[in-house]
């Protein structure tokens, strides 16, 4: 099984086996764009909350890091073969480390930052035709150094092998066994994420085999390492990333996706760990995308979506809405979001990709506007209305969308109270309604994408 991918389109593809870094506090503003025509950008912040960004463009990985309102630094940090893309992406004490992987998940490499130039270490490569790589997970060590958590996966077997590597200040790796003899079996490449608790090194690595998803926290125990289960359920493997991290009050939490094709659902789930191991679904079908851990519990930011076959279309092509959901409800951004950042004050740091670009958002504080939106025929057409929860005044935009084919404005309408409303005499259908309204102060574009299509 080949790694998740997401293409131009952002259509879900699964094969059939499956610098000078300068400090910048992040003040809020209007969105700001990182990097045109650039997509999978990983974002990260400093101690300071000085936002960065990794993407690949073309044939090169980039970073830029922002200086100043509306002024973004890009440096290129080396050549990477074509159709890698950013896999982690983190900022500590010692700089930037951004881990790459290629297109056929045959090779990972690390690019750090070290002196006035880049360092790139290959973490694993030169495989068997019949060896792929899990989605990597990085983290750095109260130095800033590197730590990456990986597997091998052989195709013919389904056997795994989970592998955690350290790297020194002066570039040297050291691999360490964590799993071995294929345990678990997974029909897919596990992804792994590494979580720092304390002094040691846990990983969480999920699997699916056999009818069943799971997900295992590894810890160092003696000379050896143990595994606690901290999901298990039905389905058939994990899609894409797993994000792990410790909260402030020392609970480790996990999100990734699970399959469920006998359902039509690719559910996210949320996994904590603290004296137990409790999990749950909070989204039915969402790529996960983000993991910002504040005091309030985690905030997990995903991307849902409508395929064209649900509108009774031909081809691949999907609609996306990105989402952001805790504890406290779940809220829609318009855009692919990409990333979902805890600023030092207590704020968030908001990246989505659009219109092939992509852009950084921060707001002082935790995301909260919430917009909701219904649709009903009627005799001269379909009314639509809906409320801005966080906005009394302002405008809504109400867009007419298609898979695959470029938006359209169906109306600009004035909030009333917090309330719009509008009367579509349009007759060409199908198409989904989705309403943004952008947040004057931090221009945020929050939105509701009604998934029901217009027939």
């Amino acid at each position: 099984m080949q790694a998740l991918l997401r293409p131009t389109s952002k259509v879900l593809l699964l094969a059939a086996f499956a610098c000078t870094f300068l400090v910048v506090a992040a003040e809020a503003s209007a969105g700001e764009v990182v990097a045109r025509g650039a997509r999978d950008g990983i974002l990260a912040l400093n101690a300071k909350g000085t936002p960065s960004v990794a993407y690949v463009r073309g044939n090169n990985a980039f970073i830029a890091t922002r200086v100043k309102t509306n002024r973004w630094r890009k440096v290129k940090m080396a050549p990477v073969p074509a159709g890698s893309r950013v896999m982690a992406f983190a900022v500590g004490a010692k700089g930037p480390v951004t881990l790459i992987q290629n297109s056929d998940a045959r090779a990972t490499f690390v690019l750090r930052a070290r002196g006035s130039g880049w360092q790139t270490i290959r973490i694993a490569g030169g495989l068997a035709s019949t060896i792929r790589l899990g989605w990597p997970g990085l983290a750095l060590d109260r130095n800033g150094l590197p730590v990456i958590a990986y597997t091998r996966w052989n195709s013919v077997n389904l056997n795994t092998q989970l592998l955690l590597v350290r790297i020194d200040a002066g570039g040297r790796m050291r691999s360490q066994r964590i799993t071995a003899e294929g345990f678990p079996k997974s029909y897919v490449p596990p992804p792994a994420a590494p979580v720092i608790v304390g002094k040691r090194v846990h990983v969480v690595e999920p699997y699916g085999y056999g009818s069943v998803v799971g997900a295992f926290e590894w810890y160092p125990e003696r000379n050896t390492w143990s595994g606690i289960g901290i999901d298990v359920g039905r389905g058939e493997f994990p899609l894409g990333r797993v994000l792990a991290g410790l909260g402030p009050g020392g609970t480790l939490y996990a999100a990734w996706t699970q399959t469920m094709y006998a359902l039509d659902a690719a559910p996210v789930t949320l996994a904590e760990r603290s004296r137990g191991a409790t999990s749950e679904f909070i989204l039915d079908r969402a790529l996960t995308t983000g993991l910002a851990l504040p005091a309030s519990g985690a905030e997990v930011a995903a991307n849902e979506w409508v395929e064209a076959r649900e509108l009774g279309l031909d081809g691949d092509d999907t609609v996306w809405a990105g989402t952001i959901i805790s504890r406290a409800g779940q809220l829609q951004v318009d855009g692919w979001i990409a990333g979902l950042a805890l600023a030092p004050n207590g704020g968030r740091d908001v990246l989505l990709e659009r219109a092939g670009a992509i852009e950084w958002f921060h707001s002082p504080r935790k995301l909260s506007t919430r917009l909701s939106i219904e649709a009903t025929h009627s005799a001269s057409g379909v009314a639509v209305h809906g409320h801005v929860e966080g906005a009394s005044s302002g405008k809504v935009t109400l867009y007419r969308e298609r898979p695959g084919a470029a938006r359209v404005v169906a109306a600009t309408m004035q909030l009333n109270g917090g309330s719009f409303s509008f009367l579509d005499e349009s007759t060409s259908r199908p198409f989904l309604y989705r309403a943004v309204y952008t947040d004057p102060k931090t221009g945020i574009p929050y939105a509701a994408l009604l998934s029901r299509p217009i027939r």
